[in-house]
């Protein structure tokens, strides 16, 4: 499903080309964050305060960064879409963790050797998404140009969730307590839905080059981005179950790179009727005070 969605936005993107007028290009860094999963919570196990610790504390998020890269096609000065490829990671760790679902499943599961203690913990999370993304800009003929975007694709998921310590890996003789997409393991990257919105600005140092800044709500249809599976605990003829069940993450993603504009006309809009391509910006050889720097004249 993830490579058909993927063929989906190229040639979304393509077809839009017929009809777009300026081909623009985008590179530049990002910063994300976890913050937590949305929807229904996990059904807990109901002894679950019996196994934890008088007193614990939630995982703390950092700050991971990661890169990007766009093309995108401005239909009117004020609306473009872009085909995004990004990669996004994310990291957390808690020295004084609780038990989860997780944790004790492999106990129901009669594997008690494995993430049974309560020694500090940590993931790392990497995210692989292509969305296509829509901006509308409110001041296309300024120097800055605020903008607002929503977004959707496919993300492929992988994590690590492991003991914090490598001593406390080597002292239980476990090097990981999750793993899918990496080295560690030999599951592949979990597909997902991807999407968001956000916001942000464009500082145009000339035609053909801008600062861009953006920061973003984003959600993935994936609930191992902390690291951790989601489980539901269920009673069977008086018995313990744990069932594995999806939720939705939520992070953040502050962005920062580049705009390269290629001044290339690419549409098929004449106002001639004979067939030759015209920018949808009247231009004139008045001088205003109302146009950017460097477009007076």
């Amino acid at each position: 499903m993830d490579r058909k969605l993927i063929l989906t936005l190229i040639v979304s993107f393509l077809f839009v080309n017929a009809f777009a007028q300026e081909l623009k290009f985008r590179i530049g860094a990002n910063g994300s964050t976890f913050q937590k999963e949305v929807g229904s919570p996990e059904v807990e196990y109901p002894f679950m305060d019996v196994y934890n610790p008088s007193s614990y504390t939630d995982y703390s998020s950092s700050l991971e960064l990661g890169f990007e890269a766009e093309a995108m096609l401005l239909w009117t000065p004020h609306f473009e879409t872009g085909l995004e490829f990004n990669y996004a990671k994310m990291s957390g760790y808690n020295d004084t963790p609780p038990y989860n679902n997780y944790i004790l499943s492999l106990n129901f599961e009669k594997d008690p050797s494995k993430f049974t203690y309560l020694q500090p913990l940590s993931y790392e999370t990497s995210v692989i998404s292509a969305a296509l993304n829509g901006r509308y800009y409110f001041l296309p003929n300024e120097a800055v140009d605020p903008f607002v975007k929503v977004f959707g694709g496919v993300s492929m998921v992988g994590t690590d969730f492991n003991y914090k310590d490598p001593a406390d890996m080597i002292a239980e003789d476990i090097y990981v307590g999750f793993s899918n997409g990496n080295k560690n393991s030999d599951e592949p990257r979990e597909p997902a839905f991807y999407y968001g919105f956000g916001g942000g600005l464009n500082f145009k140092f000339s035609e053909r080059l801008a600062l861009y800044v953006d920061y973003s709500a984003s959600f993935i249809n994936s609930d191992k981005v902390d690291g951790i599976p989601n489980f539901n605990y269920f009673l069977v003829d008086g018995k313990d179950n744990m069932e594995p069940v999806s939720n939705t993450s939520f992070f953040t993603q502050l962005s920062i790179g580049f705009v390269f504009y290629t001044g290339k006309n690419l549409g098929w809009v004449s106002d001639k009727g004979d067939g030759s391509s015209k920018s949808s910006v009247k231009k004139t050889g008045r001088t205003t005070n109302h146009l950017p720097f460097y477009r007076q004249k």
